[in-house]
């Protein structure tokens, strides 16, 4: 078993590309990360490979300056703690820089473990979530209102919500102009939705912001507390879904917390189905001896 390092992200997408769009919901984080490093000079600030053996990959990796590191699971027959072990070694023996891991939760187990035999390190596990996708929708009846896209003049209470959905995520940290200039990109390329009632009030949010080779991810679903519990979040996916789906793309992908089972159900009720997991830690100190 060997860690496999490329020095081209073409490269890697030529070997590799046909293999991460088999489960491209699962492999998702990997296969953008691989695209949005092939659009650049890969430096050795960033990382793209494989562990594998006797000429089977066993798992995809990549690793960007501050984002985490994404871990795919492709080969199920062959011993995965292992892979993960042993790509701890190399991070760890070559000294690179991590801002934490996502991956399965025994993938990330076994990294950490092993990771924290040769690098005094803290992690901490930030989000549990699944990984859902839909390809078809089911015709249900949901709340009644609409769906339309955010305008700019709303773009400062939509970067409040942006802020208070990171706190409650517990994602990564974003002061205000972060957010504000986000939420503005988000607008002016008609990526983020609105959800109004019959009184035309706005009372959620979500935005397709991670557009894949056949699918499209959506992210920053939120409710403020007072609207919650009435199906406007779910409606909102549903019609955002619908509309990606009936534009020719084979799939929308999103991720939900495991805690959050009331989102995951009103999810699988529009057709939604659980593919995978992805666990999130973060390294917050490290020390390489």
């Amino acid at each position: 078993m060997v860690v496999k390092v490329y020095d081209n992200a073409k490269l890697y997408l030529a070997e590799n590309e046909a293999t991460l769009l088999e489960q491209e919901s699962v492999s998702q984080l990997v296969l953008y990360n691989a695209y949005q490093i092939e659009k650049k000079t890969l430096d050795s600030k960033s990382q793209l490979g494989v562990v594998v053996e006797d000429d089977e990959t066993i798992l995809h990796f990549s690793n960007r300056p501050l984002n985490n590191m994404a871990i795919y699971i492709y080969n199920e027959s062959k011993d995965i703690k292992e892979a993960a072990m042993l790509l701890a070694d190399y991070m760890s023996d070559n000294k690179i820089h991590l801002e934490g891991l996502n991956a399965r939760q025994e993938v990330c187990e076994a990294f950490i473990e092993q990771y924290r035999k040769s690098v005094k390190s803290t992690f901490t596990e930030k989000m549990a979530m699944d990984i859902m996708e839909i390809r078809q929708v089911n015709e249900v009846k949901g709340v009644e209102g609409k769906t339309r896209l955010a305008m700019p003049d709303e773009a400062m209470m939509m970067t409040e919500w942006l802020i208070q959905f990171q706190i409650e995520s517990l994602t990564k940290e974003i002061d205000y102009e972060s957010a504000l200039v986000k939420i503005t990109k988000l607008i002016d390329d008609n990526k983020l939705y609105v959800f109004e009632d019959t009184k035309e009030t706005v009372v959620s949010m979500a935005a397709a912001t991670r557009q894949l080779v056949n699918g499209i991810a959506i992210n920053y679903v939120y409710t403020p507390e007072e609207y919650r519990g009435m199906g406007y979040a779910a409606a909102n996916v549903y019609n955002i879904s619908k509309k990606y789906l009936d534009d020719g793309f084979k799939f929308c992908t999103l991720f939900v917390d495991k805690k959050n089972v009331l989102s995951k159900r009103a999810y699988e009720k529009v057709g939604y189905e659980t593919v995978d997991e992805m666990y999130e830690y973060k390294l917050l100190q490290v020390s390489f001896t």
